[in-house]
């Protein structure tokens, strides 16, 4: 028999979650800079009267990896200011402790089960095609290169609702629900830092849950996800000499030319046999005009591998090229860690548990296993942490149509998804901390 959430309205649920959705839409934040849409779910979660802590007290200041340059993180936070003017929260957050973490204390004694949802947006244009249902609804992206074109304003509101329904049932929670709303997820840089704040410290189940990505039918639902790629990302800075091209260009050092060829041969790293292996050059900066020799040039790259040894032959490969690059135009050469996440294997007996409950979830009409992932996903941080204490962890996917792929500017998704994961989420997390597991 289906379970049904009868202590909430559910119709006006879902209109309250679209609308949130919309509105942390229209706003979009990269990561670390994430104040509005912490601010927007603190109080979201004040209304409901849960316990949340943020600020310095959820992260580990020295793993806070990738963090913005100061005047964009100052920008950033003076732009929020006059958007929201929660000068109260925005305080507290101020130097990119932004995200929060949620708790639940059920009305029995029993285990303490987690779920993540990551909140930030990615640096993306979003279009202004009349056709694309955000421009059509007036909800598009007011921040010029930020959006969601990922989804996470989706999971922010998936968080809220489940929070929601589990507040209408707490009187059936054995245990305690710690809802993690996670920045900078794009890029592999958030979960150190909130792993290694303790945010995680006595976790007995943790689950994390992603819309859309190729699973495109709403109603189905996979229950773990594999084929997760090990990935680092850093940034190279080349430092050359400037110098007139026509009159001296002998006495330059020409670090654009250093960074180019350096482009050319990352991408001919030899792959690896032993598994999938990537390598991306995502951008490339460099000169100050036309008639100067360029004094420095600025990478962002990223690897990935099947295996975190894969992985580590990839950046390995490409640090070194990128220093004999260098050396061939004299120049010098500066990496910079930005951030990583390593391989993870969803729990088989979390696994079985999470199909369960979704077979008595109204709405749901396919369940698989398992997805093949086959990208980078910072969950894998929290996942490891929670299993090598002996938890057991595992990364959903709920499908839904997507009208674009993932980080494109024409990216949407089926809102519907909203309620039927928080439903989702919220029915795991009641069977999980059941009488019976108590016991």
């Amino acid at each position: 028999m289906k379970f049904v959430f009868d202590r909430v309205n559910l119709k006006a649920l879902t209109k309250e979650l679209v609308a949130l959705r919309r509105d942390l839409h229209r706003y979009p934040e990269s990561g670390w800079t994430e104040y509005r849409t912490t601010v927007r779910l603190l109080e979201e979660l004040e209304t409901l009267g849960v316990p949340v802590r943020f600020g310095e007290e959820i992260h580990h200041r020295v793993t806070m990896y990738g963090l913005p340059d100061e005047k964009y993180d100052r920008d950033c936070y003076q732009r929020v200011l006059q958007e929201c003017g929660r000068e109260d929260l925005l305080s507290k957050m101020k130097g990119g402790f932004t995200g929060c973490v949620a708790e639940i204390e059920g009305a029995h004694p029993g285990p303490v089960v987690a779920f993540r949802m990551d909140i930030d947006c990615n640096d993306v244009g979003e279009t202004q095609d009349v056709g694309h249902f955000p421009v059509r609804e007036g909800f598009q992206s007011l921040h010029p290169n930020l959006m969601h074109a990922c989804g996470h304003d989706g999971h922010a509101a998936i968080g809220i609702g489940a929070i929601r329904l589990l507040l209408a049932y707490r009187d059936q929670i054995h245990g305690t629900v710690r809802i993690i709303f996670q920045p900078a997820e794009e890029g592999l840089r958030g979960a150190a830092s909130i792993t290694n704040s303790g945010a995680l410290d006595g976790v007995d189940w943790i689950f994390g849950g992603h819309i859309g990505l190729k699973l495109n039918e709403l109603g189905a639902v996979a229950a773990s996800s594999r084929g997760f790629l090990a990935s680092t990302k850093f940034d190279v800075t080349f430092k050359g000499r400037a110098a007139h091209a026509g009159a001296s260009p002998e006495m330059g050092h020409n670090a654009l030319a250093a960074a180019s060829t350096a482009v050319l041969n990352l991408l001919a790293i030899p792959r690896h046999s032993g598994g999938s292996s990537r390598i991306n050059i995502g951008t490339l900066h460099g000169g100050t005009g036309r008639n100067v020799i360029p004094e420095e040039a600025v990478m962002t790259l990223e690897t990935r591998g099947l295996t975190t040894e894969i992985n580590e032959y990839m950046s390995a490969a490409a640090e070194r090229v990128c220093k004999s690059a260098a050396a061939m135009y004299e120049c010098g050469y500066e990496s910079r860690f930005m951030g990583a996440a390593g391989c993870a294997v969803c729990d088989p007996e979390l696994v079985g548990r999470v199909i369960r409950s979704l077979k008595t979830v109204e709405g749901i009409s396919r369940i698989e296993e398992d997805f093949d992932f086959a990208g980078g996903e910072d969950f894998t941080t929290m996942m490891s942490r929670v299993q090598s204490k002996g938890g057991k962890a595992t990364e959903m996917v709920f499908g839904c149509p997507i009208k674009a792929p993932h980080h494109n500017g024409f990216f949407d998704f089926d809102e519907q998804v909203i309620p039927l994961a928080a439903q989702a989420v919220a029915k795991i997390v009641l069977d999980l901390c059941s009488e019976s597991d108590a016991k």
